[in-house]
């Protein structure tokens, strides 16, 4: 039988991982919780889709139940993901995709009282058992690891190529700047930027709350503290910077280092080829592409292959990836891995 599954947090993340899991039928979907009380919402925003278009499949809801294609998941509403009783629902893992700070705390509730063995989180933080990126540190994963970070997008991206280029050369210091799309929490026009994962808390930096379909907005970014907990070893190297860009999907990453051995452009690409062709989470691409052609790609980052440069001891490397699909993916991944670790 498949593992049971259950998403807490039914919104662009969460009906993401519903919509993979229903390509790969790894898990039976069993159950959904979400603060929206209207059933027939959450149906509707499944089926119909503004960034990846309908849902090619079967989608009903009754009054306690959504039906994907012929597959029962209990729906409940619940602010808190202790309030729900998921040891009488049967599930195996919960993906919380609410992207609530308070919710990891409440997960930690669920996983002692042994309601659930495995919660994955979607987001990085500093309570849960152990922050997780695949293909990058899951070796360190441990039995009684009970509440799982699946980080950020952006580390999910950054990190493969931090990690090869950091083992390989050594890095010495270099700077990320990330090219995010716009989040729900940003405004259609100019008004105060309320948090998602501190709800009613009000962001200080006031340019993030100008309409995000007009400018490019500065924002810090969080993208090398979480690499730098899968990766302690680059603290305080690389410094990071990020946009929201007026796009609705799919982000990049520009990644400038300094490395402590002598590289080339010829060896630089041929290592990092050498090091993506071993890889199933990163690939590479020589096609002269722009963002949009990267969406609905699974992986967690596209190494764009034109924009490999090794000049005056300075090397570039661009990065593409789809920052719901791609990272919805892996959340998926890390489930999976975390329901068949050795117990």
């Amino acid at each position: 039988m498949k593992p049971k599954l259950a998403i807490n947090g039914f919104g662009r993340i969460g009906r993401t991982i519903a919509k993979i899991n229903c390509l790969q039928q790894h898990f039976d979907l069993v159950a959904i919780n979400d603060i929206d009380p209207y059933i027939e919402n959450m149906a509707y925003l499944f089926k119909y889709d503004s960034t990846y278009g309908k849902f090619e499949g079967d989608v009903v809801s009754d009054n306690d139940s959504i039906v994907i294609n012929g597959q029962t998941a209990k729906y409940l509403c619940n602010s808190d993901i202790a309030d729900v009783d998921w040891a009488g629902l049967g599930v195996d893992v919960i993906i919380d995709s609410s992207g609530v700070a308070h919710n990891v705390l409440s997960a930690r509730q669920v996983a002692e009282v042994g309601s659930v063995d495995k919660i994955v989180v979607t987001h990085s933080s500093d309570n849960v058992d152990r922050e997780v990126i695949l293909g990058v540190n899951e070796h360190e994963l441990r039995s009684d690891d009970r509440v799982l970070s699946n980080s950020i997008c952006d580390a999910n991206a950054i990190a493969h190529v931090m990690r090869w280029l950091d083992e390989e050369y050594g890095i010495e210091t270099g700077s990320v700047t990330t090219l995010h799309p716009w989040l729900s929490y940003q405004n259609l026009t100019d008004g105060p930027a309320i948090s998602q994962s501190q709800p009613g808390v009000v962001w200080k930096d006031f340019a993030l709350g100008r309409a995000s379909t007009d400018s490019l907005i500065p924002k810090n970014t969080t993208a090398m503290t979480a690499v730098e907990k899968v990766l302690p070893q680059l603290k305080g190297k690389v410094m990071s910077f990020s946009y929201r860009v007026p796009t609705d999907i799919v982000a990049s990453s520009d990644i400038t280092l300094k490395l402590k051995g002598d590289v080339n452009q010829s060896s630089l690409y041929s290592f990092l080829k050498e090091k993506v062709d071993a890889s199933p989470y990163v690939r590479m691409n020589t096609e002269s592409l722009v963002s949009l052609d990267y969406e609905k790609d699974s992986h967690s980052a596209i190494l764009d292959g034109q924009w490999i440069k090794a000049e005056n001891g300075l090397v570039k490397v661009v990065l593409w990836y789809d920052n719901e699909w791609g990272y919805s993916a892996r959340a998926l991944d890390l489930a999976r891995y975390a329901v068949g670790f050795p117990k």
